[in-house]
């Protein structure tokens, strides 16, 4: 009912929260009634909390808002790990790991979780660094790993087949 032990597609818990059809409680946004309807092309919503909103969606990810007068275009499109937003505030892109997001454009919004505790901010921002580098660093190891073995394996294979001819030469001649 409040998303104790609910997980999401990465295995991290989810908002404590409870939602039901109409109403909403979180521990950071509080309760809210909401009611919705759909007239044609537009939603319509009232809710307690945030007001009157109507919108409509104008491409695959962006939506037209227009909530207690104030114009809105929001939008958020994800490919992977990559993030992009739009907001009222601005354009955000973000990268996203196991130990949580890295906004490149407002690192204040980054986020980094180890041993069960979050850190938001300047600090999480920090520690996304660190933790990207050192996976950066893991997978350029790895290849250079992969592109010795296979230039090794490149080298072996003129001078195997050298080594095969004059094998197969050298009984050739003993045998005749």
């Amino acid at each position: 009912m409040f998303g104790f032990g609910k997980k999401d597609e990465d295995g991290k818990q989810v908002r404590i929260e409870h939602r039901g059809k109409y109403t909403r409680a979180s521990r950071t946004g509080g309760v809210a009634v909401r009611a919705e309807e759909k007239v044609g092309p537009v939603n319509l919503t009232a809710n307690s909390s945030k007001g009157v909103r109507a919108s409509t969606r104008v491409a695959n990810g962006t939506r037209m808002a227009l909530q207690n007068g104030r114009f809105q275009l929001i939008g958020r499109w994800r490919a992977g790990p990559l993030g992009f937003n739009l907001s009222k505030t601005g354009v955000s892109a973000s990268v996203k790991n196991k130990a949580g997001t890295f906004n490149f454009l407002k690192p204040q919004y980054s986020s980094f979780k180890f041993a069960g505790v979050q850190l938001r901010g300047k600090k999480a921002a920090q520690l996304q660094v660190i933790y990207i580098l050192i996976a950066a660093a893991v997978v350029l190891l790895a290849f250079i790993a992969r592109a010795g073995i296979y230039l090794l394996w490149l080298l072996a294979l003129p001078i195997l087949f050298v080594w095969d001819l004059l094998v197969g030469f050298i009984q050739g001649v003993r045998d005749a």
